[in-house]
């Protein structure tokens, strides 16, 4: 009689797997079960006022705007919020906002005119650059603790390095012009 190796590999092999799915079913079994998690999904005057409190950070957000001594309440978030260099932002446009488990998020169609970066070739400085552009972004709402809307964990905007210290490109742009551009795109609503 000819032995075949082949099927003495292959029976042991099966008699190891259904073993191991033995005590891995053994296990599942004995596995406490998850901790159910519920939340009440935000109603629709909780997605208004967290609409509203975007459009005030954006608003404050804009380059020349008013109420730009708001931001620091607008941005209150329980994880903190440090202040980061973004684009200048020159116009925006709120989109409905949606729920994703207890968070708010906010939308909104930017418009940017300029963006500011640490110059990696001379530290200390910065450099600058004129564009238009055009996003879409999204920010989460949350609540604060004193029960204030607050837009965290997405995009600021506003150059923080001083004209003196930064290069703009394309040569002849500064703080100036973009300004300008940005009040300019502003104003074609």
């Amino acid at each position: 009689m000819q032995r075949r190796p082949w099927r003495v590999a292959t029976v042991v092999v099966l008699v190891a797997c259904g073993q191991r799915g033995k005590t891995a079913r053994d296990s599942v079994v004995q596995a406490a079960p998850a901790a159910a998690v519920s939340f009440t999904p935000p109603d629709s005057a909780s997605l208004r006022a967290a609409s509203e409190a975007l459009r005030a950070f954006l608003d404050a957000s804009r380059e020349g705007s008013t109420t730009r001594e708001l931001l620091p309440h607008l941005t209150a978030c329980p994880s903190g919020s440090d202040a980061a260099q973004g684009p200048m932002l020159a116009r925006f446009e709120v989109l409905p906002a949606a729920s994703r488990a207890d968070t708010i998020v906010g939308r909104a169609v930017v418009t940017t005119v300029a963006e500011q970066d640490v110059d990696r070739q001379h530290p200390g400085y910065f450099i600058a650059r004129m564009r238009v552009r055009r996003d879409t972004l999204e920010w989460d709402v949350l609540r604060s603790e004193t029960g204030d809307w607050v837009v965290c964990n997405g995009l600021q905007f506003g150059l923080t390095a001083p004209d003196s210290l930064t290069a703009w490109r394309p040569t002849g742009a500064s703080a100036a012009t973009a300004r300008a551009l940005a009040d300019s795109i502003g104003a074609q609503r």
